[in-house]
């Protein structure tokens, strides 16, 4: 490994301080898809402080000159709390430390300097960097269509997954590490996970008194993901923390917290939180999203009170994100249009509950017993932005231990139909439910995602002509999906097979008397296509045919008479008509 540190990191003399060492927690030559870590080593006391303004800075050139700068923060190990007299669920298993972290984009050598906190140089040196081992770099918007999310070099990244928000029990990690195990294994790429107070959030109840251990537990839950190959969107803060005051140190009571929280301008308490966390993890391609607070209308009595506050905040976050990750906010209330008006989010985030079992209008409840058919309204409103849109929350409304939905649907039915919804409706991924550990681990239905998984693999998603098509309003089949003249990805749902009369009226699954035709249209003129009908949740193959678009588009295919829970992929053949 050509990492030099020929020499020993000498603080410059003006200082009069001790050698420093700068020490890699690596072995091996880095790769460009490789989160590095340092620990620096004899540092003066009055740099071991949470505030990254007052630690050293490592400043790294890529081969092409980009310059990153990675400010020092304060660490400390971890291990799990067995003493019940003792708050917290992990308490410190070591000293406070400095280390530093980066991810090299670039193979080559990096020219790097280390600065003390004044500015003074420390040491220089260069890291050679071997070519990365995977398709590299943060999450962005798709280069090759808006609506769409890709990795850095330009690969195409659709998350497919469920929340999972956090681990319970004195066993939490290792209960993550399993839930990401099962998404892994049945080709999820995506979940969506909270620091809570009761389950990674680093503030404590003293202001810029961080609880370092916490933030271990966050640093697992990372590596965990990161070894089973999937990226996470971070919640940073939620309601309930606000709102009960937990972890959220800005007031002593929910009306002082809202008030010098959720402001135009957030306070500076705000803006050192974000520089400790970036310095931490916003080198760690792990993270796809930031989502800089989970329904931040619940944390209010008047909603327009968070709207600036959303403004303020994600324009803040993107000026301190050197990363450029891309950013969202979640809104629970249907008015989210309004919400998302100025801020300045690259994601848009929508809710998908039904509603069955409270108390609510009789409207809404009846709206609600279609699980496709409910998701439309949004996501329609939202392919009107241009942006990409993913329902973060979906499943059945209620309580973890009383939820009537869960308990009646043990097979995944809604599941799977809103995990497929969420991404054929136009969404830049999967419907992504909510009840994780309750109620997909309990019932062992980890494997819904992977026919899901294995038909988005088929098709070619830098097509810049993919669009979500506008669904079908009437007849018994609803059609939708993602169509360009080349190729499709279509679901043509029997629009009477859902989840109310499966589960709750126990009707049998409707199926037609004989193969149905199905016309379509939008594909290229007189060109031969390949048609592949398969199950959503097995991916086995149970119809193929091939058809010809005539003169102007159109092809008939022959949707099988069991049309239930089948996707079909059309794909141009090479061989044009005669």
């Amino acid at each position: 490994m050509v990492f030099v540190l020929s020499v020993a990191l000498v603080l410059s003399a003006a200082l009069a301080l001790d050698a420093v060492e700068m020490v890699p927690c690596f072995t091996g030559t880095p790769t460009a898809d490789q989160l590095c870590e340092w620990e620096l080593r004899d540092v003066p006391p009055a740099w071991l402080v949470t505030d990254v303004q007052r630690t050293p800075v490592l400043t790294i050139t890529d081969p092409q000159g980009q310059r990153w700068q990675r400010a020092a923060f304060l660490f400390q190990s971890a291990k799990r709390n067995v003493d019940p007299a003792v708050e917290g669920d992990y308490v410190a298993a070591g000293p406070a430390i400095l280390r530093l972290r980066h991810t090299p984009r670039l193979p080559g050598d990096h020219p790097w300097t280390l600065s003390a906190p004044d500015g003074s140089p420390l040491a220089s040196g260069t890291v050679s960097v071997a070519p990365a081992l995977r398709p590299t770099g943060a999450v962005r918007i798709s280069p090759h269509n808006p609506r769409l999310l890709a990795l850095a070099d330009g690969t195409p990244w659709i998350p497919i997954g469920p929340n999972i928000a956090w681990g319970l029990g004195p066993d939490r990690l290792a209960n993550i590490d399993t839930y990401f195990t099962h998404l892994a294994e049945h080709g999820g790429t995506h979940a969506r996970i909270w620091l809570a107070s009761w389950c990674g959030q680093f503030e404590s109840a003293t202001p810029d008194a961080y609880d370092l251990p916490a933030a271990s537990l966050t640093d697992a839950i990372l590596s965990s993901a990161r070894k089973h190959g999937l990226r996470l969107t971070v919640v940073i803060d939620n309601h309930h923390d606000l709102v009960h005051g937990k972890r959220f140190p800005y007031g002593p009571d929910y009306i002082s917290r809202a008030r010098r929280f959720l402001t135009a301008e957030p306070p500076a308490q705000y803006r050192r939180k974000l520089r400790y966390l970036l310095a931490r993890w916003g080198a760690d391609d792990t993270v796809a999203v930031w989502e800089l607070f989970n329904e931040v209308d619940m944390a209010c009595l008047v909603r327009e009170i968070s709207i600036p506050w959303m403004t303020g905040a994600t324009r803040l976050f993107h000026d301190l994100d050197q990363d450029d990750r891309l950013v969202t906010i979640s809104w629970a209330g249907l008015d989210w249009p309004r919400a998302y008006a100025d801020a300045h989010v690259d994601i848009v985030q929508l809710r998908g509950y039904v509603h069955e079992w409270l108390d609510i209008d009789e409207e809404l409840r009846e709206r609600d017993r279609d699980g496709v058919g409910m998701l439309i309204p949004a996501a329609l409103q939202a392919r009107e932005l241009g942006t990409p849109f993913f329902f973060g929350e979906t499943g059945y409304q209620g309580l973890e231990q009383d939820n009537p939905g869960n308990t009646v649907d043990t097979h995944g039915f809604l599941l799977r139909q809103q995990a497929w919804a969420g991404f054929l409706l136009g969404g830049c991924g999967s419907g992504m439910n909510w009840w994780w550990d309750v109620y997909i681990d309990a019932n062992g239905l980890w494997d819904i995602y992977g026919g899901l998984a294995k038909a988005i693999a088929e098709m070619d998603w830098r097509d810049p002509d993919l669009a979500p098509l506008a669904p079908t309003t009437d007849g018994h089949i609803r059609v939708i999906g993602w169509q360009s003249p080349q190729q499709a990805l279509l679901w043509p749902q029997i629009r009477i097979d859902t989840w109310y009369k499966h589960v709750v009226e126990q009707q049998q699954r409707p199926e037609f008397s004989r193969p149905v035709d199905l016309p379509l249209s939008g594909f290229e003129p007189s060109v031969r296509f390949h048609a592949r009908w398969q199950h959503q949740v097995t991916a086995q193959v149970v119809a193929e045919e091939n058809v010809l678009a005539d003169a102007n588009g159109n092809v008939h295919l022959t949707m099988p008479a069991d049309g239930s829970d089948l996707i079909v992929l059309i794909q141009r053949l090479s061989e044009t008509a005669p």
